[in-house]
């Protein structure tokens, strides 16, 4: 969650001017208050969190401070039933799920309310179709001598499917080291198709993911420890809200362009006077895990 809380508040920029002899203190303009709404919910069978906070100082190492008081309810329109998460700590609106359960389903269309001082903060999703994964493959790096040992450093490569048809299907893959999310903030892997792009009419019933959404967050493993992949759906304004993010994340250097809010799909009621950002997205997932070796 922290991940996407990052992603969405707003990127400052800023100057420092210096001379040979002088230093001049610039005061930043810290902005007004907004409210931040982190709401990706999944068919897993674990508890599903949606995060409402607000905005920080964006060099600030702290939590970003909760909103306690908000009123957070998931309808499913397709089947009319609503869902309460319960406000736990630090932000956290929490509905419980047990094993056989789950409220995420496929080509359901939900709408989120996030009710705070009586202003109702609303925001729309589909919950679309995942892929197949075949397999992870752990491959040693090239370099080294002999059977693997405990000091060999592999890669992990996933060997996963797409369906086949006209409609694109866009997918975030996360990738985990002994339960460790890695990549978090600096190496999202979203994909559309599995591909580079929209597949439309192939000749097969499936096409199989190609780099670099094979690559499993580019990170090194050694023997015995777990990876782990989910390849989560997401929808097609959400893709693009990561491609707007890691564009902002990695904007620098000569030919950095000037830094921009990257786009919400919450929607602030008309008469609010504080705006909330953030992102809403369904997602049915497919998970494997694999032991180095």
């Amino acid at each position: 969650m922290k991940t996407i809380i990052k992603l969405l508040l707003v990127l400052v920029s800023f100057s420092v001017l210096t001379s040979c002899t002088d230093v001049i203190q610039i005061k930043l303009d810290e902005g007004s208050k907004i409210y931040v709404i982190d709401a990706f919910v999944n068919n897993l069978r674990e508890d599903q969190v949606i995060k409402v906070t607000t905005n920080d100082s964006y060099f600030s190492n702290k939590e970003a401070p909760a909103v306690s008081n908000a009123n957070v309810v998931l309808k499913d329109l397709t089947s009319n039933t609503q869902y309460v998460f319960n406000y736990t700590s630090n932000g956290r609106y929490v509905y419980p799920i047990t094993i056989a359960d789950t409220i995420a389903r496929v080509d359901h269309s939900y709408e989120l309310n996030v009710t705070i001082d009586g202003y109702i903060y609303k925001s729309f999703n589909i919950q679309r179709r995942t892929a197949v994964i075949d397999s992870i493959v752990a491959l040693p790096q090239e370099g080294g001598f002999g059977p693997p040992t405990t000091d060999t450093i592999f890669n992990c490569l996933l060997l996963a499917r797409d369906k086949v048809d006209n409609n694109a299907d866009y997918y975030w893959v996360k990738t985990y080291r002994n339960d460790t999310l890695m990549g978090a903030g600096r190496d999202i892997n979203v994909t559309i198709d599995g591909v580079g792009g929209i597949v439309s009419a192939a000749p097969g019933d499936t096409i199989e993911f190609t780099p670099p959404a094979t690559f499993l967050g580019f990170e090194n493993f050694r023997k015995n420890s777990k990876c782990k992949v989910e390849i989560h759906s997401i929808s097609r304004d959400n893709y693009f809200f990561f491609i707007q993010a890691l564009a902002q994340i990695n904007n620098g250097g000569l030919f950095a362009t000037t830094p921009e809010n990257v786009k919400t799909n919450i929607v602030t009621p008309d008469g609010a006077k504080t705006k909330a950002i953030g992102r809403f997205n369904m997602a049915t997932v497919v998970t494997k895990t694999t032991i180095v070796k």
